[in-house]
């Protein structure tokens, strides 16, 4: 295209144009005439309303060619007050090729029945008259629509001599509508939350669109109960922009983003079904119709007494192993080529169907982990048996006979080994996952033959380590050591410590002779003689392979670059694990919370609650905050700001220490409040923006936990204990705007 030549098309003559109708070649597309200007060609409304259509119709065929979707925002969850919905600022692209675009977010009221049920029968939405929205029950699609309508009223001139001048709308306004579409499903009377699961076998194993018009932009499915929201389940009609190409490079049985939607809605669905089963285990079947070929587990799946499990039904086969948890999201991606486990299908079906229950390691304890399960040259794996195999409807004849003769099995509890210990750990674990297997005969062994190359002389490596040590001053500590060790133990120490990383720093070599020695006293109070084998030496390993998640070691790493440890020190680092202590560091620990709280949108809060606590109250908030589960919640974290604000706004400061206790204790999970309950599920989902965390803030009388409940001890008061109370504790500087 050249803006001073025009358009790079090549024009025909008149005379081509003809001859190429005639031969059925010339695909013309009238809706993109556009008029021809030249000079002496009269204007009128009609040629520049063409020009404009002309644009409009060019912009949709462009939308349509890069496909259809949210590009940015458009995040939908509850509103502060009841029946609202909140819908966050962004744009998107219909499947008509329409642009919807919300600058800033926006409250929709459920309530504003007008508005809404004009909406879905102007546009034809909806097949049935709806009933009114106050006493609307059911499912609904979220959507936006792209609208347009003429205002700013100018004179109009008449186009006769006789004619009288009128009044005009003078702009053409584009805007973009929300409305509710009806879901078309069956229309049962049940459980909102089944009908959440037939809805998602439909969309993710069947295809079905249930009638939502490709003239907009489907944001969210909501399930109403009286106007009343029930849940909000985003990713059952939420695409991302291109993701419903289906003309995509690709094998997969649908397009990646919908399978990758599946995996994403299975996540939130698993986590509300969670949230009310209140740990109680159940089988997928009564929530899930279909599951995604790769999703999370509910914790306590398999029962780690006798390995069953009855989450998947008794005619899939399932195995339980290990695999190092870097690899499980190419794992997961995939075992997304794959179709869904659909769980309505016939027993002949899911007989056939297999799946694998996958216990996420970290590397750096691969090898201990690989080590204690026993794991070869082939992968470590168990078979998981369903819970209730007896089932009349599903016994074969066979089965049957065995019934009549033998008698039934009694368990009997025995002493468990290291290697059913290590499996019932791994079972009890709260991150497993499940892939589907692919029915492919894969062959187990190595291709070709293991042969293990020595490199340097193993004598001269063990007398430089023996040299090393007795520098150091360790060599009683490492005698003990190797004393008690397996030959196999012996040998992987003599490795471990000959690293180049322990060449380097005396602190590590130090630290792997204390953690080896607690091990040894250990395994001395469990057996009651005192051992070391190869298992325990790799789990030591594990721990050191990463000091820097180590704040005791990572702190005398540090000090070990600053200056040498002494040797008594060292001694005593390597007489066991009482060094294994992070070193709390008060200030320090102050200034990260800050840090964290001005991340979150939180600082001057943080600042007020700070200023107007004494050095006592100051350490028990700065630990309750700093903790693992604070940290890991920033909705959890601006309730507790919020419930401190408020102390600080009715008592002038907050002094005694027990207060922030009593903040700790009605916090403990689970949390006695069902507005906050909601937010730390969304937050599962998403992250949360800093204006719904300072909403939390402002609003403690709308979430506030109840009262009638058993308190506990919170964990802050006793880190507060072991933390001496400073005169001068560093206050955290406002934000800056």
């Amino acid at each position: 295209m050249n803006l001073s030549t025009g358009t790079a098309r090549e024009p025909i003559a008149s005379a081509q144009v003809q001859t190429l109708r005639d031969a059925g070649v010339l695909i013309e597309d009238h809706r993109r005439d556009r008029p021809r200007y030249f000079d002496g060609r009269f204007l009128a409304a009609r040629d520049l309303i063409r020009d404009q259509q002309y644009f409009l119709t060019r912009e949709a065929d462009l939308g349509q060619a890069a496909g259809s979707g949210v590009a940015t925002g458009l995040f939908v969850q509850e509103g502060g007050q009841p029946q609202t919905l909140v819908v966050s600022s962004g744009h998107g692209v219909t499947p008509s090729g329409e642009l919807v675009l919300l600058p800033r977010n926006i409250d929709v009221q459920l309530a504003n029945l007008p508005v809404a049920e004009q909406l879905s029968a102007r546009f034809g939405l909806s097949r049935l008259p709806q009933p009114p929205l106050r006493s609307r029950t059911g499912l609904f699609v979220l959507a936006l629509r792209p609208v347009e309508f003429t205002a700013n009223p100018i004179g109009a001139y008449p186009t006769s001599i006789t004619g009288q001048r009128t009044v005009e709308d003078g702009d053409v306004i584009e805007a973009t509508a929300v409305v509710l579409v009806p879901w078309q499903d069956d229309g049962a009377a049940d459980a909102l939350d089944a009908r959440r699961g037939r809805a998602a076998r439909a969309i993710f194993t069947q295809g079905s669109s249930a009638g939502v018009s490709a003239n907009v932009l489907p944001l969210a499915m909501i399930a109403l109960q009286n106007n009343t929201v029930v849940w909000i389940d985003e990713a059952l009609v939420r695409r991302e922009l291109g993701a419903d190409r289906g003309d995509l490079p690709g094998l997969g049985f649908a397009p990646r983003g919908l399978r990758l939607a599946h995996l994403m809605q299975h996540q939130a669905h698993l986590a509300d079904v969670e949230s009310r089963s209140g740990g109680r285990g159940f089988p997928a079947i009564t929530h899930f119709p279909a599951l995604p070929p790769a999703g999370p587990l509910p914790a306590g799946v398999i029962n780690a007494v006798d390995f069953t499990q009855n989450y998947f039904p008794a005619e899939v086969d399932v195995d339980f192993t290990i695999i190092p948890e870097d690899e499980l999201p190419a794992l997961i991606e995939e075992a997304l080529a794959l179709q869904p486990i659909d769980l309505t299908a016939p027993a002949e079906s899911l007989d056939s169907t297999a799946v694998m229950i996958l216990a996420p390691v970290p590397r750096v304890e691969w090898r201990a982990v690989a080590a204690r399960v026993g794991q070869g040259a082939t992968l470590a794996q168990r078979v998981v048996k369903p819970a209730a195999p007896n089932l009349i409807a599903q016994r074969r004849p066979f089965e049957i006979l065995q019934k009549l003769r033998l008698p039934r099995a009694v368990l009997q509890s025995t002493a468990l080994g290291p290697l059913e210990a290590e499996w019932q750990r791994l079972a009890r674990l709260n991150n497993l996952w499940f892939v589907r297997r692919r029915h492919l005969a894969y062959r187990d062994d190595l291709a070709g033959s293991y042969r293990e190359i020595t490199g340097n002389d193993e004598r001269v490596i063990e007398l430089d380590l023996n040299t090393r040590i007795a520098k150091l001053g360790l060599t009683p500590r490492y005698n003990n050591v190797l004393k008690v060790a397996t030959p196999a133990a012996a040998s992987t120490v003599i490795g471990l410590l000959a690293g180049k990383r322990y060449l380097e720093s005396p602190v590590l070599t130090a630290a792997a002779l204390g953690l080896l020695t607690d091990a040894i006293a250990t395994s001395e109070q469990l057996t009651g003689k005192p051992t070391l084998d190869k298992t325990q030496v790799l789990g030591v390993a594990a721990v050191l392979g990463e000091p820097e998640k180590n704040e005791a070691l990572w702190a005398l790493i540090q000090r070990e670059s600053k200056e040498p440890i002494p040797a008594d020190e060292l001694l005593s680092i390597a007489s066991g694990a009482a060094w294994n202590t992070p070193p709390v560091d008060e200030g320090a620990q102050a200034e990260r919370v800050t840090k964290r709280m001005d991340s979150l949108g939180l600082g001057d809060v943080w600042t007020e609650v700070f200023k107007n606590s004494s050095a006592k109250a100051m350490a028990v908030e700065v630990q309750l905050l700093a903790s693992t589960r604070y940290e890991a919640s920033p909705a959890l974290s601006a309730a507790a700001l919020g419930l401190m604000l408020e102390l600080v706004q009715r008592n002038g400061s907050i002094k005694d220490p027990a207060l922030v206790n009593e903040v700790a204790n009605s916090l403990l999970d689970p949390i006695n409040s069902d507005v906050l309950n909601k937010h730390l599920a969304l937050e599962r989902r998403r992250p949360l923006d800093a204006d719904t965390l300072r909403g939390l803030v402002k609003s403690v009388d709308e979430w506030r936990p109840k009262t009638e409940r058993i308190t506990r001890a919170a964990p802050a008061k006793a880190a507060a204990k072991a933390v001496p109370s400073k005169k001068t504790t560093p206050t955290p500087a406002r934000k800056k705007s």
